[in-house]
């Protein structure tokens, strides 16, 4: 068993996790964000593709938008794609996270993950919530067992196309009922959830 194979049933019943729909961002709170020049070039570029693959999806259009905030922290946290996080493999947290976003920049393994995103590939992004909440709980418990509890790990589910976010406080699987798109009229609003997110974790960013 892996992230890939939960369901939510099964993450309320194995990790006593309990799922709620929420609004988990309130979009007159969050700093705006400008997009910047090179990312808005490379979007624009990136949606007249033909991008159908999960691997063009991640390269084109996925990657750019988390680069940019990695600049926008001033480059202080990790970004660690398509590598095995191995937290507890008889509970079947184990699998190939597609995004973890960590607190320290100069770690070459995983450390203090805080924010995982799974990529719906060709479901609809609903259909990756089990996988996000089991990463994120299995973020979670890494961090305690690490020495580094985190009361909140943050999550998405994206098809490069629509993002759905989700927060994991406690044992509360919290799930946006607000949608974000990648497009270039939608696209501060993105930028402003995903920059709010990293802001949360300023403290425990290792110096660089």
């Amino acid at each position: 068993m892996a992230y890939s194979d939960f369901t939510i049933e099964q993450l309320e019943k194995q990790f006593g996790l309990v799922e709620a729909r929420t609004h988990l961002f309130v979009a007159d709170e969050l700093p705006a964000v400008s997009v910047s020049e090179r990312l808005l070039a490379d979007i624009t570029e990136g949606l007249e593709f033909p991008v159908f693959s999960e691997k063009a999806k991640s390269e084109i259009l996925i990657m750019p938008v988390l680069r940019e905030i990695r600049r926008l922290s001033g480059n202080r946290f990790s970004i660690f794609s398509g590598y095995t996080f191995e937290v507890d493999p008889v509970q079947g947290l184990t699998g190939i996270c597609d995004y973890l976003f960590t607190t320290h920049p100069r770690s070459n393994r995983i450390k203090s993950p805080v924010f995982c995103a799974v990529e719906a590939k060709s479901r609809s992004v609903e259909e990756g919530i089990a996988q996000a909440g089991a990463e994120m709980y299995a973020a979670q418990l890494y961090n305690q067992r690490d020495g580094n509890p985190t009361d909140v790990v943050f999550g998405c589910v994206t098809n490069a196309y629509e993002w759905l976010f989700l927060r994991l406080e406690g044992n509360s699987l919290q799930t946006d009922v607000d949608r974000y798109f990648l497009d270039t009229l939608n696209l501060p609003r993105l930028l402003a959830v995903l920059n709010h997110i990293t802001s949360l974790y300023q403290g425990m960013f290792e110096a660089k």
